[in-house]
């Protein structure tokens, strides 16, 4: 491929694999990144690995949502297998980056939001007055997928603090690991959606894929060494230098405060849609 420059412009032709400039101003640079963290999570004791993985999962979950909740904003009513703009002139997400690689359309399919998929949480369809106290209940967890995933690496994150919960505490390590692997259980199905449903590619998706099954194996190694007080661990966030956790901290903040505000303001809210999904050869449950 060539790149011509200009003060004001940079443009990228012929590149392979149909790749555009996204990927490589935006997505390739996350990646090399990502992978120095991961790399370095890898290698450091289990505490430190789980925070910079919650660091990690909560970045790639705000920027999902961010994607989902800009993309319901400026298109109202957005269909993944049939936007109204198929170029996404009025806003085009950082990580599609290919024919075959749009995270607009894998984030906000029937999958992205698993809860409503399995039948576990639904909208309203009812007036206020009419609906009943269950039905609240489904419609307040009929979240993105991404939602979950805040809650999800924030426990990690924070995972000490959680040791002051009674009674369950010498059960929350273990809870922990269960929990992670149903998630790595779902990641899975979502993994099988990914590639032989929808037939595409998601960088922000393949990230939490990562971090997911990266989690099972690191609770694991903290459930055996029987840490159940706040007191066993003086370094609350591991060994994570301060120049990185305190930045990465601060961004993660933002990201938070900045989809919170654009859910809030931006006039629209995220919805993974059903339609024709049938038709793609899922039974929707």
């Amino acid at each position: 491929f060539w790149i011509q420059a200009s003060p004001y412009f940079v443009v990228f032709a012929a590149m392979p694999l149909g790749l555009d400039g996204n990927f490589y101003t935006k997505v390739l640079p996350l990646v090399l990144i990502e992978s120095v963290f991961f790399a370095y999570a890898f290698t450091s004791d289990l505490r430190t690995c789980q925070v910079v993985i919650g660091l990690l999962g909560l970045w790639w979950c705000f920027a999902a949502l961010w994607v989902e909740v800009k993309l319901e904003h400026t298109y109202p009513g957005f269909q993944y297998d049939a936007p109204q703009d198929p170029e996404m002139k009025a806003y085009r997400p950082f990580c599609d980056f290919a024919p075959w690689a749009t995270c607009s359309k894998v984030l906000m399919s029937p999958p992205g939001r698993f809860l409503r998929h399995f039948g576990i949480a639904k909208p309203l369809t009812a007036t206020p007055g009419e609906v009943s106290l269950l039905d609240k209940a489904r419609w307040l967890i009929d979240v993105p997928n991404p939602t979950i995933g805040v809650l999800f690496f924030g426990c990690h994150l924070f995972y000490p603090a959680l040791l002051l919960i009674p009674i369950i505490t010498p059960l929350m390590p273990w809870l922990f690991y269960a929990a992670c692997v149903v998630v790595g259980l779902m990641t899975v199905w979502l993994a099988y959606n990914l590639i032989f449903v929808l037939s595409d590619c998601c960088v922000v998706c393949v990230s939490m894929y990562v971090a997911n099954f990266a989690l099972i194996p690191m609770m694991h190694g903290i459930c055996l060494t029987h840490k159940l007080s706040l007191n066993d661990y003086p370094d609350f966030f591991g060994a994570v230098p301060s120049s990185v956790l305190q930045p990465f901290l601060l961004l993660d903040t933002v990201m938070g405060i900045a989809v919170l505000s654009l859910w809030l303001f931006g006039g629209g809210t995220a919805h993974a849609r059903e339609a024709c999904y049938e038709k793609m050869g899922v039974d929707s449950a």
